[in-house]
């Protein structure tokens, strides 16, 4: 097998090396091993859960905190060499912690079971979706509260391109010469937006001075190649430079394992789906992902020409709506809400949300305990990088 190389640089090395560790965690013998005693669900299971997410909340926001440092360090190289504009496409901002900051229940398959009270305000959130189609932009502004963008855990603002005007105008032999200053490689003409980096040259420039000035030398991050039961082919094994050592909690990444979930359940669903029958919802079964076609059944309602256009997905069945479909936005949300809060009210009865809750909490803590110690290592190990790059800017 040979070995695939690519350097890559700020929050792209990030997103590279989470997923090869990912990776790594399912294929390596041995290395990210999260076995370990099973864990009841209940309420201690819930706080020992909050407790570890916490941690790993904790290491996106060191994340973000180490990203801005690295780009101040990497900023200050290059403005001593005499370049004052910047590829605001290699220097963007993150907000990795803005993410999982509502709990970790965020994650839990309970959106089909919401709380009374979410569902009562926020219905199944499935307007999240839709809101910002436009001549929705007033009721988006009302409806995406800070509230409600906590609840379905939604950036503070809108994604959007960063403002390249001032490095556009710069010029391509400007951009040029800072892509070889930077990352120490004659940068490729010819590319559709411009003078690209070499992402196959070895780590240099500024962004190799950062790294020597805040961490001491590049971290690689290794993944063995898989080959598929009766495949011939093998993929390559690969490697990609990054700044720093990735969290040990990106070895696990988001786990969404619906199917162990629903086993440890103890008839609560059966009972839910029962319950929404009684109340006039016959089927809405939850089915292995605890999430019947909602967002097809509401959205037919708040963006009719989408679906006209695109049909339904295959294997889907969605039950049929009413026949007095409301023509506004604001309608079809007091009908989401209405059914939301109907919902709601059998996951009480059920106990279906706390089982859920209970569930996915005894799951986290099975996969996070064992490395609990290695990620508050990794937390410590990166403030001290943090503490020595801010010494160091402040000379």
């Amino acid at each position: 097998m040979r070995i695939s190389t690519e350097r890559l640089r700020g929050p792209a090395a990030l997103a590279a090396a989470v997923g090869l560790l990912a990776v790594g965690a399912c294929s390596a013998d041995g290395e990210g091993d999260t076995s370990g005693a099973t864990v009841e669900p209940g309420p201690d299971a819930v706080a020992d859960a909050e407790r570890l997410y916490q941690i790993i909340n904790d290491s996106r926001a060191i994340e973000d905190e180490l990203i801005a440092v690295e780009q101040r360090v990497a900023k200050r190289c290059l403005e001593d060499e005499g370049f004052s504009v910047h590829d605001p496409a290699v220097f963007q901002e993150t907000n990795f912690g803005a993410y999982g900051a509502a709990g970790y229940l965020v994650d839990a398959p309970v959106r089909a079971v919401p709380t009374p009270e979410a569902a009562e305000a926020w219905g199944f959130g499935i307007w999240v979706d839709y809101v910002r189609n436009p001549g929705n932009e007033d009721l988006a502004e009302e409806l995406l509260t800070p509230e409600a963008r906590i609840a379905f855990n939604l950036p503070e603002g809108d994604y959007g391109e960063p403002d390249s005007s001032e490095w556009d105008a710069e010029g391509e032999d400007y951009q040029a010469e800072w892509i070889e200053a930077y990352t120490g490689a004659p940068a490729i003409m010819g590319g559709i937006k411009g003078p690209e980096a070499d992402s196959e040259a070895p780590p240099g420039g500024c962004w190799l001075t950062m790294i020597e000035t805040i961490y001491g030398e590049p971290y690689t991050v290794e993944s063995e190649g898989e080959s598929q039961e009766g495949d011939e082919e093998e993929e390559e094994d690969s490697s990609y430079t990054a700044t720093h050592e990735p969290s040990p909690a990106f070895r696990i990444e988001e786990f969404e394992d619906t199917g162990e979930l629903l086993a440890r359940l103890d008839g609560e669903d059966v009972a839910f789906e029962t319950c929404l029958i009684d109340s006039g919802y016959e089927g809405w079964e939850l089915g292995d992902e605890f999430y019947p076609p909602l967002w097809q059944y509401f959205g037919k309602m708040y963006d009719p020409a989408y679906f006209e256009e695109y049909g339904d997905e295959e294997g889907i069945e969605v039950p049929e709506g009413p026949e007095d479909v409301p023509s506004d936005f604001m309608g079809v949300l007091d009908l989401e809400r209405a059914m939301a809060v109907d919902f709601a009210a059998c996951g009480q009865e059920s106990g279906l949300r706390e089982a859920v809750e209970q569930g996915w909490a005894a799951m986290l803590v099975e996969a996070y305990g064992p490395i609990e110690t290695d990620m508050v290592a990794w937390q410590e190990q990166m403030q001290g990088h943090l503490d020595k790059a801010q010494d160091y800017l402040q000379e």
